[in-house]
């Protein structure tokens, strides 16, 4: 897992408000639904990030993807509730989206982890446009690189 219930109570600020996300109507906290909410938050990560990054993670979670985990968990779990109010949640869960994207485009990166494919790499060279030694110097020019 990428995070834990106390890394999620720790995002919440108490056990109290933890337990009223996970119970029933009735306060009977349901079974498997802590977890369910975590592998479906790290489904969504590992798909968004597989390509770039070695997912899903073995071993040590960066504290970074640890949270976006809580927080996307979290927000799945309140989005649930008959009344709501997961207002905060929500937008905790879209920064993190956003942190996710921006990780995806090469914007951001995750600390402690290696990106599969260098920002700036290339799998071939780059193609290159010339003129050609044909075209006349108004020519439309040719692709001969390509």
């Amino acid at each position: 897992m990428y995070t834990t219930r106390e890394k999620m109570r720790q995002r919440l600020g108490s056990e109290e408000r933890l337990e009223v996300l996970l119970a029933d109507e009735q306060g009977v906290e349901i079974e498997g639904r802590l977890d369910g909410a975590v592998a479906d938050a790290e489904a969504e990560i590992d798909e968004a990030l597989a390509p770039f990054y070695p997912f899903p993670l073995t071993g040590t979670v960066p504290a970074t993807v640890a949270r976006w985990t809580a927080d996307l968990a979290l927000a799945a779990l309140a989005e649930d509730r008959p009344a709501g109010g997961g207002g905060n949640l929500a937008r905790r869960a879209e920064r993190a989206r956003t942190e996710i994207e921006e990780v995806r485009r090469g914007l951001r990166t995750i600390p402690d982890l290696t990106r599969k494919n260098p920002i700036g790499s290339a799998t071939e060279p780059d193609k290159t446009f010339t003129r050609g030694e044909d075209a006349p110097d108004e020519g439309a020019g040719t692709m001969d690189t390509w």
